[in-house]
């Protein structure tokens, strides 16, 4: 048995492994030239972040790291190292969160690896979400910041003396520093301990106080963020904001189309299929105790925020940024209400000879091969075939320099530019805002 999981272990590395390669291809575009150069000012940082938070945003821990922004340094391979560093995180924080469930290290790394797979391969815009400095700072490391949050609040109820200190205040820190990355989060953070509360009374758990700590802590980090004065100046870059019909309307079917689109790929129901198959080796009572139904109902809330605040607040949806980071909150929420639903129904002993061991084994390699070339490993697999990233790579790399040079130069557009990056470049018009954010970038490195 063994052996056959450490071939899923091979798979899944071959599978994941384009996704690290290209970290080396990712260049900088649209905001990381804007932040390179308000982040590089000769002014201090208390107030470059203020200039942030109260002139632009509320995202307070968002506004700490982008001026922070790694392209401060010039080189590009340090925006690229930046972006690998923060996938290798991405697996060690979901290995430490997904520990709390699974005790052999082996079965771990291979669910570690498969949720990992399935974030990047189905997120609906990873350059956004991943290759994006600027994409990281607002939402990737919120996610993972949370999970980090969820883990040392798991722990707290368990331990003494001053390990308990230890977790609490840790914990506290991390759920203040993971609502400060977006609006998004500082939305359902709250609402999910509101919840947790809600649930946690009916069922008469001890732990009342402790949740209502954190639900009031979370409610006042939120605050910092929404009456921040720099969202009261940025509101009125939107003359569509505020429609709450068009909102609802064009929310409600943005979530039943990423849901759709999630739920019907081939791996998502294989993956699916076997969570439930090992939910008898699950032991937590909480999800047995958790109403299987309130789960799937945050889930479906939480994806319909990722749509209705951008519609709500904007007009419009725009990027796909709010959906990449709920993609990762659907991802758990929907593991845990298929445990949940296993273990009321037992599901897991009705399926126990239809899904041997080596049918299992055998699915489960579908399923890594099928998200290998599939989604965003189909679009990495056609431009690796065509040498789209390498031609990228170069041609960047030559503007970069010249720009460095002469500042003052045209900035023209890029050619080559990879069916899996979609960025927003710089265009034949000296007037586009990417344009003029480059030429303050390059400018005061001129001088």
């Amino acid at each position: 048995m063994r052996n056959k999981n450490l071939v899923l272990l091979l798979l899944l590395i071959a599978a994941l492994f384009p996704y690290f390669i290209i970290c080396f291809y990712a260049m900088p575009f649209a905001d990381d030239f804007c932040f390179a150069w308000s982040s590089s000012q000769k002014i201090p940082f208390i107030q470059k972040f203020l200039n942030q938070y109260l002139l632009w945003n509320g995202r307070y821990t968002a506004d700490v790291l982008v001026n922070f922004h790694p392209l401060r340094q010039e080189t590009l391979f340090f925006y690229q190292l930046t972006i690998f560093a923060t996938l290798i995180a991405t697996i060690g924080v979901v290995f430490a969160f997904i520990k709390q469930f699974v005790e052999d290290n082996l079965p771990l790394l291979i669910i570690t690896l498969f949720i990992v797979l399935f974030y990047l391969c189905y997120q609906p815009n990873v350059t956004e979400g991943i290759y994006w400095y600027i994409g990281i700072a607002n939402y990737h490391l919120g996610n993972l910041c949370l999970l980090l949050h969820l883990l040392l609040f798991s722990k707290i109820s368990s331990a003494d003396g001053n390990k308990k200190i230890v977790f609490g205040l840790a914990s506290i820190l991390l759920l203040i520093i993971s609502i400060g990355f977006n609006e998004i989060g500082a939305f359902i953070i709250p609402m999910l301990y509101f919840t947790a509360l809600i649930v946690n009374f009916k069922l008469k758990e001890t732990n009342q106080k402790l949740l209502a700590l954190f639900f009031i802590i979370a409610l006042i980090a939120s605050a910092f963020v929404f009456l921040s004065p720099g969202n009261f100046t940025r509101q009125n870059e939107f003359t569509n904001r505020y429609n709450i019909g068009h909102s609802l309307l064009y929310a409600t079917a943005q979530t039943l189309r990423f849901i759709a689109k999630w739920s019907l790929s081939l791996p998502f129901a294989g993956l699916s299929l076997l969570i439930i198959s090992y939910a008898g080796n699950i032991q937590q009572s909480f999800i047995k105790k958790t109403d299987h139904r309130i789960i799937l109902a945050v889930l479906v809330f939480t994806v319909f925020i990722g749509s209705f605040l951008p519609y709500f607040a904007t007009g419009t949806l725009g990027q796909h940024r709010t959906i990449n980071y709920v993609f990762f909150y659907f991802i758990f929420l929907w593991i845990w209400f298929l445990l949940s639903v296993s273990k009321k129904f037992w599901l897991f002993q009705k399926l126990s000879g239809f899904t041997g061991e080596n049918k299992k084994i055998f699915l489960a390699g579908i399923c890594i091969i099928a998200m290998a070339i599939s989604g965003n490993g189909d679009k990495m697999i056609n431009d690796f075939g065509k040498g789209n990233f390498t031609s990228y790579k170069r041609e960047f790399a030559e503007r970069h320099r010249q720009l460095l040079s002469n500042a003052r130069g045209e900035i023209l557009p890029l050619k080559n530019v990879p069916e899996t990056f979609t960025i927003v470049d710089a265009k034949a018009d000296s007037t586009w805002w990417v344009n003029k954010c480059m030429m303050f970038f390059y400018d005061d490195r001129e001088e």
